[in-house]
Parts: structure tokens; C-alpha cells; sequence
């Protein structure tokens, strides 16, 4: 029997959620962005944004930074540098690696293509209001500690 102040989810239910809401997330802006004519995946499109915010990269730390796998990063990329939105450039005074970094088409792109994530996520959350959006940030904040900590 529930009773007041209890939610009506079980905590893994409730857990599922935070799942179904980044899945939902994906789709509408893969939708968005086909629908401005944009031929690009989420994980495309976060790849450009990671690089970006952070700049440029090493293929393995931009998968980690993306929670991505790194093989399949590999095939983005690909695409990416195939387009000519980034590139692979060598690293100073180590001739092995190699850093990803956007090009000038690239960071036009990102530019462009950089509102359509934000008119999702505005969207996802209207009719909250700023305290409500603290409060999220939070609560979610929290369930990402606990996750990390050993259980």
C-alpha cells in the first residue's frame, strides 16, 4: 500500500525512467536534425559538441568523454572526417598519436546545428520552473555519485 509522500515507482522503475527520457532525447533531436537537413546520428552530433566544449582530443579520451565505445567511435569519426568536419591531426613530439579536432566546416556546422539540441532539451523541460530545474539538477546529481561510489 502506498502512502503519502511515497512515489509510485520502485527506485529501479524510477531509474528507468532517467533511461527512457535520454532515449526520447536522441530520437527528437535526430529528428530535428534531418528535419533542417542534417544527415547526422546523436552520437555524431555529440562527438562535434564534445570537441566543441572540450576542444581537441585523443580518439580514446573523446570516447570516454562521450561514453561511447571506442571502436564504434571509430566508424563516427570516419563519417566525420569523411565530411570533412574534423580531422586527425598529429600530436607534437609523438608521431604515434593522434588528436581529433574540428575543422573550420566543422565548427560552422556546430554552430549551426548547435540549436537544435538546445530547443530539444528547452522543450523536454517546459512548464518547469527554475526552482524545479534546481531541484532536478540535484536529484540527479545525486543518483550520478551514488552510481560512481562502489555499491
Amino acid at each position: 500500500m502506498k502512502t503519502a509522500g511515497q512515489p509510485a515507482s520502485t527506485p529501479f522503475q524510477l531509474c528507468g525512467l532517467i533511461g527512457r527520457i535520454r532515449g526520447e532525447l536522441v530520437a527528437r533531436i535526430e529528428e530535428a536534425l534531418v528535419a533542417q537537413g542534417f544527415e547526422l546520428s546523436f552520437s555524431q552530433y555529440l562527438a562535434l559538441k564534445k570537441l566543441e566544449h572540450v576542444g581537441p582530443m585523443s580518439a580514446g579520451e573523446l570516447a570516454r568523454a562521450m561514453h561511447h565505445n571506442a571502436g564504434a567511435l571509430t566508424r563516427v569519426l570516419d563519417k566525420l572526417e569523411k565530411h570533412g568536419y574534423v580531422r586527425r591531426a598529429p600530436v607534437p613530439n609523438d608521431r604515434r598519436a593522434l588528436r581529433i579536432e574540428l575543422t573550420a566546416s566543422g565548427n560552422k556546422l556546430w554552430k549551426r546545428i548547435n540549436a537544435c539540441g538546445e530547443r530539444i532539451a528547452e522543450h523536454a523541460l517546459d512548464g518547469t520552473s527554475l526552482k524545479e530545474r534546481a531541484q532536478l539538477e540535484t536529484s540527479l546529481n545525486r543518483i550520478l555519485d551514488n552510481l560512481r561510489q562502489s555499491a
